[in-house]
């Protein structure tokens, strides 16, 4: 049996595997597959009942999927998920926020290889610091989601 303190250190270089194998063949699957890997790893149901008070701000999610891409607005939706469940619910918990948003940063780095890839060290500390001080996953989704939406819809077009 695997010592849990190597359990996300594996996890982690799968990640950079996967990210390096998507970059060849443009082929996000496993990606997503290791990004929700940490499902078999916590407690799920404590996840979302440790702070419920912020459950609500799912609701800021909803206009997005009607004014503009409802398909882009999904996409941006499961990537937070998926991105917030391995990097603040399950890395988080063995690593420090701004460990955490290092390792966060890299795989934007080697997908994107730009300015904005860097940059996503700052909102992931943000992120990490939200999570760690409400311990909503649901939060931490949305400010994610929401960050997303923003770059696309008013950033995108700089940083290309």
């Amino acid at each position: 049996m695997m010592n849990n303190k190597l359990i996300p250190i594996f996890l982690y270089i799968a990640l950079i595997i996967s990210t390096l194998i998507y970059k060849i063949t443009n082929l996000p699957c496993f990606v997503y597959v290791i990004l929700l890997s940490p499902i078999l790893f916590i407690d799920f149901k404590s996840v979302f009942s440790y702070s419920r008070k912020y459950d609500l701000s799912i609701i800021f999610i909803l206009p997005f999927l009607f004014i503009h891409e409802p398909l882009q607005a999904l996409n941006n939706l499961f990537v937070a998920f998926s991105e917030e469940l391995f990097f603040r619910v399950y890395l988080l918990s063995y690593f420090s926020n701004l460990l955490t948003s290092i390792l966060f940063t890299i795989p934007h780095i080697i997908i994107y290889q730009d300015l904005h890839s860097i940059l996503t060290f700052f909102p992931s500390l943000f992120y990490g610091f939200m999570y760690q001080k409400t311990k909503s996953f649901s939060l931490a989704v949305v400010l994610h989601f929401l960050s997303n939406e923003f770059y696309v819809a008013f950033l995108s077009e700089i940083f290309k």
